[in-house]
């Protein structure tokens, strides 16, 4: 993968995670209210306080009167600690406190993790105030992972990592490619195993173009029996909006997206 793009650039050709498999794998609603909104992070105590009734206390003071750097956002073991469980007589405002609280926890962890996997942005709790709010979560998981794509690349650090759907990811490689596929690999003896100088490498039978799954929605041994398998029928739900040319909000990353080059 190169900066600036979220392609990867193999010896077969150019391929790249789509709204197609946002659907096809997650589900997500793709359809819907851009995810944007203001991520000023100024007074995030008080306005976690205003939502959910607490906040993580103010970091203590070191000795030279400066303040360690935090990131704005309760940890996840703060989050733990004071909402791992709902008590049993609590009423409808509480429970739903403890859910907004749960779903920022699962998604923060899931679709929006970032590399250092300790603090979610508190930004997340801010979307899931209510309920139904039709934000087209799909897209917004695409363009946060386009972005994490490319700092990973630009990281230069020696610690760097990366963040976004790494369900996502991880199964749109291995619908595709064979490298790193949780399946039983079947013995194909080589056609020259005869000639020493051109014995193929592992990694060479893995760049070609029939190790790669173009299509692999659909019946076969890696998707699903045609006989017994079952779609379910939210994975195209909106299959109208696979090929659309539209730019991915999720906040302060905005991708443009374009499937058809």
């Amino acid at each position: 993968m190169e900066a600036g793009e979220y392609s990867f650039h193999l010896r077969t050709g150019e391929m790249t995670v789509t709204l197609q498999d946002v659907s096809m794998i997650t589900t997500l609603p793709i359809e819907g209210k851009p995810l944007c909104m203001s991520t000023d992070s100024e007074g995030w105590r008080q306005q976690m306080e205003a939502l959910i009734g607490m906040s993580p206390p103010e970091p203590e003071v070191e000795d030279v009167g400066k303040k360690d750097r935090v990131p704005a956002g309760a940890s996840f073991t703060w989050i733990a600690t004071n909402f791992a469980h709902c008590p049993e007589d609590a009423n409808d405002e509480v429970i739903q406190t403890y859910a907004h609280v749960y779903m920022r926890y699962v998604i923060s962890k899931t679709i929006f993790a970032d590399d250092t996997g300790k603090n979610p942005p508190w930004m997340w709790l801010k979307a899931l105030t209510v309920f139904d709010n039709n934000f087209s979560w799909g897209s917004a998981a695409l363009a946060y992972l386009y972005r994490q794509l490319d700092e990973a690349c630009r990281r230069s650090i020696k610690d760097g990592g990366i963040g976004g759907c790494m369900l996502l990811l991880s199964v749109w490689s291995w619908e595709r490619l064979p490298v790193g596929r949780p399946k039983g690999a079947t013995f194909k003896p080589w056609d020259d195993h005869d000639n020493h100088v051109q014995l193929p490498t592992w990694a060479y039978k893995w760049d070609v173009a029939s190790e790669v799954e173009w299509k692999p929605y659909g019946a076969g041994p890696s998707f699903g029996d045609a006989h017994t398998f079952q779609l379910n029928p939210i994975c195209l739900q909106e299959k109208h909006l696979w090929l659309m040319l539209c730019p991915l909000i999720c906040n302060l990353a905005v991708e443009f997206d374009d499937p058809q080059v």
